[in-house]
């Protein structure tokens, strides 16, 4: 207990606040709150496609993530061509893919099967049988691994995943990925290398549209996906002394096609 008229180390810690800002007291009330979520200008904010395209551009490779910008008529020999690319630099020799209709429609698992690339598709099923170049991991031991499906097992041993994002965030220089049927979180987060291939048209100018568009697309919030994913760069990790570390909890290296 204080006695009346004696400073608390409180009220000593808002006086000071209270000089910091400019004020002879500390507020007894609460200020209003005139203004919610996003100022009026940043909301009415509307970029051209090829703002968005630029502005994504440069944000994306101002996190280090590499990307390329490929004619719509061109999609599948472009794609092979900046995936290769890929491949021949980190020498990868498996990959994980969404079992998503328009990375089906690129039809990428002979042309990789024929570079000698073994390729796990996102979709239940798998067997359990081991299939030639799919030997268990050396760590795959003990309980807890024998649990887990077929399918987590071989995609955890891909280095590279290729996905397609639900929207674009130019911005902020962000993928965003739903997690639904053939569209597993774990083929973005499992491998080294994310290959995520979109269009264009899925870039929005800030955050706030993408989500008004998941919304939209799913009304009363049914059918939502299991969860959404924002990829902004690679993974990064910082200890309490501010250690910067890439690739712990996330791919160490992120690309980007888009198709215009």
């Amino acid at each position: 207990m204080t006695r009346a008229g004696t400073m608390t180390g409180r009220d000593e810690f808002m006086r000071h606040i209270a000089e910091r800002l400019g004020r002879s007291v500390p507020m007894t009330e609460a200020p209003q709150h005139i203004h919610k979520g996003a100022p009026e200008f940043y909301r009415e904010l509307q970029l051209s496609r090829e703002e968005r395209l630029e502005l994504f551009i440069r944000n994306w490779t101002a996190l280090t993530g590499k990307v390329w910008v490929v004619p719509q008529s061109e999609a599948h020999s472009g794609i092979r061509q900046c995936l290769a690319e890929v491949l021949e630099e980190h020498r990868v020799a498996k990959v994980s893919r969404w079992e998503h209709p328009r990375i089906q429609e690129l039809q990428l698992d002979e042309w990789l099967n024929e570079k000698g690339i073994g390729v796990v598709p996102w979709k239940e099923g798998l067997s359990t049988e081991t299939a030639d170049g799919w030997e268990p991991a050396p760590h795959a031991a003990g309980p807890n691994w024998l649990q887990r499906s077929e399918l987590l097992r071989r995609t955890e041993q891909c280095q590279l995943g290729i996905v397609w994002p639900e929207y674009a965030v130019a911005n902020s220089g962000t993928l965003v990925l739903l997690s639904h049927g053939g569209s597993g979180r774990s083929v973005s987060l499992l491998t080294g290398i994310l290959f995520a291939i979109f269009h264009a048209d899925q870039l929005v100018s800030r955050m706030g549209e993408a989500f008004a568009g998941i919304k939209e697309k799913h009304p009363g919030m049914q059918g939502l996906p299991s969860s959404i994913n924002l990829i902004t760069g690679p993974s990064r990790s910082a200890d309490i002394e501010n250690d910067l570390t890439i690739g712990i909890h996330g791919p160490g290296k992120v690309c980007a096609v888009i198709l215009k």
